[in-house]
């Protein structure tokens, strides 16, 4: 039996890599209070808001 070859353009690392570059040119002048803040937004903006909310929710 031949392997599956499964060609794609996206590259993970590459992604990753970006995301956090745009988010360190983001907060490279807030605070740490800033951050807090910048970091929430952009959960809740995100796909992992329900995984937040959920941790939270025994706080």
């Amino acid at each position: 039996m031949k392997p599956t070859t499964i060609k794609t353009s996206f590259d993970c690392l590459a992604f990753k890599q970006s995301s956090q570059e745009k988010m360190a040119e983001d907060m490279k002048n807030l605070s740490y209070l800033e951050e807090v803040e910048y970091l929430k937004i952009k959960i809740h903006q995100s796909d992992l808001k329900a995984w937040w909310e959920a941790i939270n929710k025994n706080k």
